[in-house]
């Protein structure tokens, strides 16, 4: 029993040792399903944080730790130095006079439009918006709205319902209480995976509202620098590890 016990403040010991010696990074993230959002226990899960799981299983040089941010409030967050980086992130999104770099492009996905069949007979139902209610998600940025993320000036633009919750947007549609929602592609697969009844009701727009190109935003003259994180991001697509855990969640890379 002591034996086990000395072993067990052994391994201890060596495991605090090697994250100690690992260097820091804290990884920003914000409401995003599937790639940040909240498990039953309402804490931070998803697809971001099980690859930080992943990048600090297959390397020891840096511990990555996830900071749990609002999409809003992000920029702030990182002015403040609460983070460094961003998974999942675009610089169009807000960040072009910000001192951060982006990574390369490392996987890509979008945005689009749902009504209710019964309503929207066909795809030309999407192509105006103006006289339609909209269910979409605060702080984040569309292209229909010019990326402007800003509730006022979306309220002013078009009729539109902001919410926090991306599943509470489709639900929005199917209660049919709003006419149209806007839905990151990847959540909706999953969605509608979850609750295929839902598919024969909904139609799907053919365009996207957005094309997705994801980058890690990286905050100058840190380390890791971008050019690591470009390493990093390659290792973990040469391991395997980028595939599984994409695949956990529907996702095709």
């Amino acid at each position: 029993m002591l034996k086990k016990i000395i072993l067990l403040q052994c391994f201890l010991l060596l495991s605090i040792a090697k994250l100690s010696a690992a260097e820091q990074v804290l990884v920003g993230g914000y409401i995003f399903p599937p790639f940040v959002e909240k498990n039953e226990q309402g804490k931070p899960s998803g697809i971001t944080l099980d690859l930080l799981k992943s990048l600090n299983k297959i390397q020891s040089e840096f511990h990555f730790s996830f900071v749990l941010t609002s999409a809003r409030r992000r920029y702030i967050a990182f002015e403040q130095k609460q983070f460094d980086v961003l998974f999942f992130e675009s610089m169009l999104w807000g960040w072009q006079k910000a001192p951060i770099e982006a990574s390369k492009v490392f996987l890509t996905g979008g945005e689009v439009f749902i009504a209710l069949k019964d309503k929207a007979k066909n795809q030309d139902y999407f192509a105006n918006l103006n006289n339609k209610s909209i269910s979409a998600m605060l702080g984040y940025h569309y292209q229909f709205a010019d990326f402007n993320s800003e509730p006022n000036f979306l309220r002013s633009k078009f009729n539109i319902h902001l919410s926090t919750d991306e599943k509470m947007n489709i639900q929005l549609v199917l209660l049919n209480r709003m006419d149209i929602a806007i839905v990151t592609k990847s959540y909706l697969d999953r969605f509608l995976l979850e609750n295929p009844s839902a598919r024969a009701k909904l139609l799907i727009s053919d365009k996207m509202d957005q094309t997705y190109k994801h980058t890690v935003l990286v905050r100058n003259n840190i380390s890791p620098s971008v050019s690591k994180i470009n390493e990093l991001l390659n290792k973990l697509i040469e391991s395997g590890e980028f595939k599984n855990v994409l695949n956990k969640y529907g996702i095709t890379p």
